[in-house]
């Protein structure tokens, strides 16, 4: 016992020292685990404000697929893309005569065009333009535009300068700009919703572009060799039909994309994580 109070009594600054550094030590830890904890329970309720904000602008963005059976093509509207501007460009060249301003044809797409890409030679320089076809008509088409694009059909050149787009289409570009701009959404679905406007510019301003220009050539072609006696009915087969399987082949499909987006939503909200 007397040796222990002699120990103590010889070491008492250093036991005090020491005494005093995990006193502080201790609570130091305590103080910043506390924070921590405030912290958390502060900024808990902005979390979940912030996830609520997340999920409505995600289910509101995925309805616009599960309203057309969980098709990214439906929803874009590429059919109607096709139809339109074929009709379109047959009419630029004096290949289609029942397309003027007061036919059903011209009323049912002068109806649900919203738009059209104006492309200026490449991909790189493309803007996209709103309005009906009937604004378009007025300042871009015109008895000259026709006798041009006769001669220039005429020395084997189709050229397509715009891509009409329908109220569908445009509808969802809008929400897909939104998607890939909001800033409550996380990086990796953002850098998916990126990747399907790659696609869909690659597909419509080159591919579909590219493959109307040929085909409407073509249809020329047929309609001017007069040794061939059902030109009218080769060409009506070519209008639609045709074109569409060339453009289905040769397109970036889309289903990939929705999955990995879908994936990608799935685990940010974390749908199958086990509570």
């Amino acid at each position: 016992m007397t040796i222990i109070i002699e120990f103590l009594k010889d070491n008492s600054n250093w036991i005090k020292d020491v005494s005093t550094i995990l006193f502080t030590a201790t609570g130091t830890t305590i103080a910043i685990l506390s924070y921590r904890r405030a912290k958390s329970s502060i900024f808990q309720p902005k979390r979940a404000e912030a996830t609520k904000i997340q999920t409505k602008i995600l289910i509101d963005f995925l309805s616009e697929f599960t309203k057309y059976g969980n098709s990214i093509d439906k929803a874009v509207d590429y059919i109607k893309l096709l139809q339109y501007n074929i009709d379109l460009v047959l009419r630029d060249y004096a290949l289609a005569t029942n397309i003027d301003p007061i036919s059903r044809r011209y009323i049912d797409m002068n109806h649900n065009v919203a738009g059209w890409y104006s492309i200026a030679g490449d991909i790189e320089n493309v803007n996209v333009i709103e309005g009906k076809l009937s604004d378009y008509d007025k300042s871009n088409f015109d008895q000259k535009v026709i006798e041009k694009n006769i001669d220039n059909i005429q020395n084997g050149i189709v050229s397509i300068e715009r891509i009409f787009l329908t109220k569908k289409h445009l509808h969802f570009v809008h929400k897909l700009i939104d998607l890939s701009n909001n800033p409550f959404l996380p990086k990796e679905i953002q850098e998916v919703a990126n990747q399907i406007g790659k696609n869909l510019t690659i597909n419509i301003q080159q591919k579909l572009k590219d493959i109307i220009e040929k085909q409407i050539l073509d249809i020329y072609k047929f309609r001017e060799d007069r040794t061939n006696f059902h030109y009218e009915n080769i060409t009506m087969k070519l209008k639609y039909s045709v074109i569409w399987e060339l453009f289905d082949n040769q397109r970036i499909k889309h289903e990939e994309d929705y999955d990995l987006l879908v994936e990608k939503i799935r685990e940010h909200l974390m749908i199958d994580k086990k509570w």
